[in-house]
């Protein structure tokens, strides 16, 4: 128990951190990235991250029969 309090401890500022930094963001943000064709590779692997979070929530994520992110085209699917 100890031990899951000490990572606990450690997550919550980078939390806190990330959530600063998205109220940065501006409408704007997401409009450049869109009319990105060839994204930087870290930002495709962002994206690609982000889409295997929502894939177990949001249903307009593509799919296969075990849950898991299928597409072909992670950047127009993003």
């Amino acid at each position: 128990m100890a031990s899951v309090q000490k990572d606990l401890d450690a997550a919550i500022p980078l939390v806190e951190k990330a959530m600063k930094a998205l109220d940065g963001l501006d409408v704007k943000d997401f409009q450049i990235l869109k009319g990105l064709n060839n994204p930087p590779g870290d930002v495709k692997d962002t994206f690609v991250c982000v889409l295997n979070l929502l894939s177990k929530v949001d249903p307009n994520v593509p799919v296969d029969a075990k849950g898991r992110l299928k597409t072909e085209k992670p950047w127009p699917t993003a």
